[in-house]
């Protein structure tokens, strides 16, 4: 359970000199001497952006305009369905599958009927007997 903080306004007064970018950002920095980059990290954290952020609100002032990044849209859920058995995630497949053929079926018993007299024609003889 949470409980509503009430901030100083010895708090908000650490925004006496507004933040700039490279106090509420990582930065990218280059170093010319190894020739390589690295990420500064911002010198204000998120957490204690959000606290001060709060300060303003309840003391009236607008935090953008004292660098403060504008708040950021929650982000929407990701759905992924549950794995499963193998015979649930084919189901469909299967289904479809068993549709296909039953629509063949026709041509398919008279491919094999045709197949089946070739047979017993092959297995008569000839003799008269």
């Amino acid at each position: 359970m949470s409980t509503h903080r009430l901030f100083t306004s010895k708090f908000v007064s650490r925004l006496a000199r507004p933040l700039t970018e490279a106090d509420v950002q990582p930065q990218l920095v280059y170093n010319e001497a190894k020739q390589k980059s690295f990420w500064r990290p911002p010198r204000v954290s998120r957490r204690v952006q959000n606290d001060l952020r709060k300060a303003c609100l309840q003391h009236g002032v607008d935090p953008v305009a004292y660098g403060l990044p504008p708040v950021a849209a929650p982000k929407p859920l990701k759905y992924k369905p549950n794995k499963l058995e193998k015979h649930e995630r084919m189901r469909a497949e299967r289904q479809e599958n068993i549709q296909k053929n039953l629509q063949k079926m026709p041509q398919t018993i008279q491919a094999w009927k045709e197949d089946k007299l070739k047979e017993l024609a092959k297995q008569k003889s000839s003799l008269p007997i």
